[in-house]
C-alpha cells in the first residue's frame, strides 16, 4: 500500500476528537472527516483535581464510537494523545486502565513539551508558507485549554520556550468566581495574565524584535474558523477591537466555547500589546494535525525540510548562555563526547536520540555553577527538573538530570533513582554518564588546554590522543580515575596520550 489512513484521537482538556487522513507521499496529508465532542475533563481536572467515574465512562463511550466510524474509512493506524487534562488528573492511572481495558486504546500521555513541539512540526508541515517568516523576530502562541506556551524564533531558529499555567479553561476555572465581585472582569484577566509573562519578554528577548505573532493550539481554531467569516486578515484586528465588541462579536458559538475562546482573545490582547506587534496570525492546526504529521514524518519519511533536532540543540544553548556557562569549554567538551560516542558505536548500542541527550547533557552540564560551583551538579539537577526543554519528554529530561548529577560521583545503582525511569533507560544514563565524565576530565580547568583530540578504538583500548603545547599535567592526574568508571561500563580502558605538534 503506497500510502495510509490514519485516525489521530485527541483526548484534550475540552474535547474528544476525532480525525481521519489520507496519507501518501504523492499527495501528501488530505483530511477526510473531523468529529469531536465538547466535555469538561480540563474543568474537573483543574478545580478537584480528578477526573469523574461519569466521564470517564463518556470518554469510552465515544472512543468506541470512534472505533466504528474509522472501520467505516478503512483506517489502518491510529493514535491517541492525551494531554494536561488527563496528565495532570490524580487518578490518570485509574483512568487509563479503564480506557485500555473497555476500548483497548493504549494512551500517549504527552509531557507539555512534546505536545508544544509536534503543534511546530504541525505547522511546519502544513503551513510552510507562515513557518518562513520565522527568519524574523517572530512569537509563537500556543493556547490550550491548560497552559500557554510562548516560543521565540528568529532566523529560522528556536531560540527560547516556556509554559505557563495560563490556558484558558484554566483562567475561566480560577476568575469566574470573581466575575460578581468586579466592574471589569476583563481587565481582571488581563491583569492576571500580565503578571507571569513580563518577566518572559525582560529576559528571553534578545534583542529580537517580534515582527509576527502566530497562534496555534486547542482554543485557537474555533477562534480562526468564527472570526475568518468576518474578517479575512486579523492584521490588529483583535488589538483594536474593544474586549466588549469582541465579545459580542462571538455570539454564534455555544456558551461553553465562547467561555473559552474570550480568554484566549485575551491572551492574545496583552502579548500583542506588550510586543507592541499588529501582526497576529490564527492558524487552525489543532493536535490532530500535530499527530498526523509526527506519523507521516516516522512512517513515510515525509519532511517540512526543517531541522527540528537544531531547535531542541539551539534551545539548550540559549540556556546554557541564560546560566553564563562558559561556552568555549562546552563547544570542547561537546566535540569530543561526540567523537567517544561516534567511535565506540559497537559497544554502547545507542542511536540518534541518545547522541542528542548527550549533547544536550554536554551543553547543560555546568548551569548550577551560576548559583554555586560548591554544589554545581546538584544545582544543575534541580534546574534543569524545573526547567522546560521543548521537543524532550519529561522522562528524556530526568535521563538528562541524572547524566549531569553524577558527572564527579559514582553512578548510583538502580533501586536509588526510584521508579521514574525503566531499567533500559537506566542503563543509558549510566553509559552516557560515562562518556560525559571522560570528556570532561580532559577540560576540568576551564582553560581550554587541550582543543585537538583524535579519538581511535583498538581491540581492547579507547586511545585519546590530545594535541597540545600545554602542561596537562592535572588532566593526566584526573583522567586515570574517570578511566576507571569507564572500563566499568564498556569492558575497555581509554588511555590519555599528548602529541606536542605545535598546531594550537
Amino acid at each position: 500500500m503506497a500510502g495510509h489512513i490514519y485516525g489521530a484521537i485527541n483526548l484534550g482538556s475540552s474535547e474528544l476528537a476525532l480525525k481521519i487522513y489520507e496519507i501518501s507521499k504523492k499527495n501528501g496529508i488530505t483530511e477526510l472527516t473531523h468529529v469531536r465532542k465538547k466535555y469538561s475533563i480540563g474543568s474537573e481536572t483543574y478545580s478537584t483535581g480528578v477526573v469523574s467515574y461519569r466521564s470517564m465512562t463518556e470518554i469510552c463511550s465515544t472512543l468506541n464510537d470512534f472505533t466504528r466510524i474509522m472501520e467505516e474509512f478503512g483506517v489502518d493506524s491510529s493514535d491517541v494523545y492525551a494531554t494536561s487534562g488527563i496528565r495532570e488528573a490524580e487518578n490518570m492511572l485509574v483512568l487509563l486502565d479503564q480506557i485500555r481495558i473497555q476500548t483497548g486504546y493504549p494512551v500517549r500521555t504527552l509531557s507539555n513539551s512534546e505536545a508544544r513541539f509536534l503543534y511546530y512540526k504541525a505547522l511546519a508541515m502544513s503551513e510552510t508558507r507562515l513557518f518562513t517568516i520565522t527568519e524574523e523576530g517572530t512569537l509563537t502562541v500556543d493556547v490550550g485549554a491548560g497552559s500557554m506556551q510562548l516560543s521565540i524564533f528568529d532566523k529560522g531558529k528556536l531560540l527560547t520556550s516556556q509554559n505557563f499555567l495560563l490556558g484558558a479553561s484554566r483562567i475561566q476555572e480560577l476568575l469566574q468566581v470573581m466575575e460578581d465581585d468586579t466592574f471589569d472582569y476583563n481587565s481582571l484577566i488581563d491583569e492576571y495574565i500580565e503578571k507571569d509573562i513580563v518577566s518572559f519578554f525582560k529576559f528571553n528577548l534578545h534583542g529580537v524584535t517580534i515582527k509576527n505573532i502566530i497562534a496555534v493550539g486547542g482554543m485557537i481554531p474555533d477562534a480562526y474558523h468564527y472570526m475568518r467569516e468576518r474578517k479575512a486578515e486579523f492584521d490588529g484586528f483583535v488589538k483594536s477591537k474593544t474586549i466588549s465588541k469582541v465579545k459580542s462579536s462571538l455570539t454564534g458559538l455555544s456558551a461553553d466555547t465562547s467561555k473559552l475562546v474570550l480568554p484566549t482573545i485575551t491572551i492574545l490582547r496583552k502579548l500583542s500589546e506588550m510586543t507592541n506587534c499588529d501582526k497576529l496570525i490564527l492558524t487552525p492546526i489543532d493536535l490532530c494535525d500535530a499527530m498526523v504529521a509526527e506519523f507521516a514524518e516516522k512512517r513515510l519519511k515525509m519532511s517540512s525540510g526543517h531541522d527540528f533536532t537544531e531547535d531542541i540543540i539551539t534551545s539548550a544553548k540559549t540556556l546554557a548562555i541564560k546560566y553564563q556557562c562558559d561556552m568555549e569549554h562546552i563547544e570542547t567538551i561537546e566535540g569530543l563526547a561526540l567523537q567517544i560516542f561516534d567511535r565506540i558505536k559497537r559497544l554502547h548500542g545507542l542511536g540518534k536520540r541518545e547522541r542528542l541527550l548527550l549533547r544536550l547533557g554536554v551543553m547543560l552540564h555546568s548551569i548550577g555553577s551560576f548559583i554555586s560551583d560548591l554544589h554545581s551538579r546538584e544545582n544543575s539537577y534541580h534546574i534543569l527538573m524545573t526547567t522546560e526543554l521543548i521537543g524532550i519528554s519529561d522522562t528524556e529530561r530526568l535521563m538528562i538530570a541524572n547524566m549531569i548529577r553524577y558527572n564527579d560521583d559514582r553512578f548510583p545503582d538502580y533501586l536509588s533513582l526510584g521508579d521514574d525511569i525503566s531499567r533500559e533507560q537506566y542503563i543509558t544514563v549510566v553509559k552516557l554518564n560515562a562518556i560525559l565524565k571522560t570528556a570532561n576530565v580532559l577540560d576540568k580547568s576551564n582553560r581550554h588546554k587541550i582543543k585537538n583530540v583524535g579519538v581511535s578504538l583498538e581491540g581492547d583500548v579507547l586511545t585519546l590522543t590530545a594535541d597540545t603545547m600545554a602542561d596537562i599535567t592535572l588532566e593526566k592526574g584526573l583522567f586515570h580515575d574517570k578511566a576507571n568508571s569507564f572500563e566499568e561500563v564498556f569492558g575497555i580502558r581509554p588511555k590519555l596520550v599528548q602529541k606536542k605538534s605545535g598546531r594550537n
